[in-house]
């Protein structure tokens, strides 16, 4: 709860005193607010981003210094001269990088690293006791660390030149909306936007004020109701089977859907209220036809960075091109020239379970999906040949179409089951559990029926909602289109829900913290 009204009292603050500036100095109001904010949330942890900021600041900078002077007359034609920059930039571009790597490796990984050293000394009957040390978590950690990594390769790759700037690197790493949960942003997409300031503009402020009704919506009515359910569940998963099981499967992956969603409406919308468009991160993945094309539409902002950061790093790297050459001169067909594709998906798909957690059941949910969008990468031409040979219509046969849905969609639930349980033992108990009898009452897994009639009605309402936007496009440009009285019903509704059907647990006012908060 406390987290949520520091937010929303950050937010209303800076609305306020935003606007009543002049245009050119509202960037002091927005890093003044995000410092605070942040302070307020981490304390002395703050240390921890004004090291990454200052990093990644000087360390582009002085990248950027050495691409300068290459073009100077006396070092023009000086290939020598060229290499040796290229040295020294690759050595201030992989010193940087380790040092924040260093920095979230101790911070968030310590205990997990520790697991595995202690377990391998196990192995050969050696008593090893790793170091206990206390550490917090500094707010957002695993997003501003991977939008300082971005911006640093850019520069690198002389995508973007190094800012001058500290104090719009400073707020394009603290923005406060985004520091908790992402969007994990690119810095040409918005580093200037923020400094250069916005005018105030109804349209953006009704806007954003929606979607921050909309997201606490899916919050506080459907992610923190089936949390009930699904928290019985996951503290004793042995007790439970047959459709109690079932029901965790489904409720834990809308839950996370709800719960991650519904804070980046409220991200998204506090920016637009701002005057500022930040990048999607969710686009109705429950629409996806496939595996791949799910990872398009959920937590898109860190598929893009590691598509660029990691997997053309890797499959573009000459260790993996040449060896991958070496391969096909022997073999040469459509699998061996996925060879590199599949390595630096392996290497996409490590990072991105590993992203989410220092546990077991992270890494194994990202090689999940590894393994998945490899199969179907590997023998898409040969179903292209078999479709071609029956006459059917890959992209337009609705009855393909309609299996492609709901292959993605059991997918999605299997995947997020090993995401959701306590442990990846816990998750094969549940998956597997589905198939025995339970004897229980549906009614006593957290959820009583009249807590249940409302989470179906409100999920009903979310399904709707995402039609909307997949068919026709931003549902509030829809309800925008109709007339005034029908606008405010549908406003003052959706408030009356927030308000009358937020699972706030037991007559308090309480949000469970938010899921994706934790990574």
């Amino acid at each position: 709860m406390a987290s949520i009204l520091i937010f929303f009292t950050t937010l209303i603050i800076t609305l306020c005193i935003y606007y009543a500036f002049p245009k050119k100095y509202r960037y002091i109001v927005l890093i003044v607010a995000s410092i605070a904010f942040y302070a307020i949330m981490s304390k002395y942890l703050i240390c921890f981003i004004a090291f990454t900021i200052t990093t990644v600041y000087f360390g582009a900078r002085w990248i950027q210094k050495n691409n300068d002077s290459l073009l100077l007359p006396e070092h023009s034609e000086d290939k020598e001269y060229a290499t040796k920059v290229a040295k020294y930039n690759k050595a201030i571009i992989t010193c940087t990088i380790i040092l924040n790597l260093l920095i979230i490796g101790l911070l968030k990984y310590f205990k997990f690293f520790g697991s595995i050293v202690t377990g391998i000394f196990s192995w050969f009957d050696v008593s090893f006791l790793w170091p206990r040390i206390p550490l917090a978590l500094p707010l957002g950690i695993s997003y501003y660390t991977l939008a300082a990594i971005g911006y640093m390769v850019d520069v690198h790759r002389k995508r973007i030149v190094a800012d001058v700037n500290f104090s719009r690197v400073a707020l394009f790493l603290m923005f406060f909306p985004a520091i908790q949960e992402g969007p994990i942003c690119r810095y040409e997409q918005t580093a200037n936007l923020l400094y250069e300031g916005s005018d105030a503009n109804y349209k953006d402020i009704s806007f954003g004020a929606q979607r921050i009704l909309w997201g606490l919506f899916k919050k506080a009515v459907i992610a923190d109701r089936l949390a009930m359910l699904v928290s019985t569940i996951a503290s004793n998963p042995h007790a439970y089977s047959g459709y109690a099981s079932l029901l965790f499967i489904l409720f834990y992956t809308i839950q996370l859907y709800a719960d991650f969603s519904g804070f980046l409406d409220i991200a998204l919308g506090s920016a637009q209220m701002l005057g500022f468009h930040l990048p999607e991160n969710f686009r109705q993945p429950f629409f996806a036809t496939s595996a791949q094309d799910f990872w398009k539409r959920w937590h898109i902002t860190l598929g893009v960075w590691l598509k660029e950061y990691v997997f053309y790093s890797v499959a573009l790297s000459p260790k993996v091109t040449k060896f991958a050459g070496k391969i096909k001169k022997k073999w040469k067909n459509h699998f061996t020239k996925m060879i590199p594709t599949l390595i630096a998906l392996l290497a996409v798909w490590f990072c991105n379970g590993l992203w989410h957690g220092p546990e077991w059941k992270y890494i194994f949910y990202g090689l999940y999906y590894f393994v998945i969008i490899s199969i179907g990468m590997l023998f898409e031409p040969m179903m292209l040949k078999l479709y071609t040979k029956w006459g059917i219509d890959s992209k337009n046969n609705k009855w393909l179409n309609a299996f492609r849905h709901i292959r993605t969609i059991f997918i999605i639930f299997l995947g997020e089951t090993m995401f959701g349980a306590n442990t990846l033992q816990d998750s094969f108990y549940i998956l597997g559990s589905v198939f025995t009898h339970y004897e229980g009452n549906v009614f006593a897994l957290g959820l009583d029926w009249q807590e249940m009639i409302i989470a179906c009605i409100a999920m009903l309402i979310l399904l709707a909602v995402d039609i909307v936007n997949e068919k026709k496009g931003d549902i509030r440009e829809v309800i925008a289109a109709r007339a005034l009285p029908i606008r405010w019903i549908v406003y003052i509704l959706l408030l009356v829900a927030i308000l009358l059907f937020g699972a706030y647990g037991g007559g308090i006012y309480y949000v469970s913290p938010f899921i994706y908060g934790n990574f």
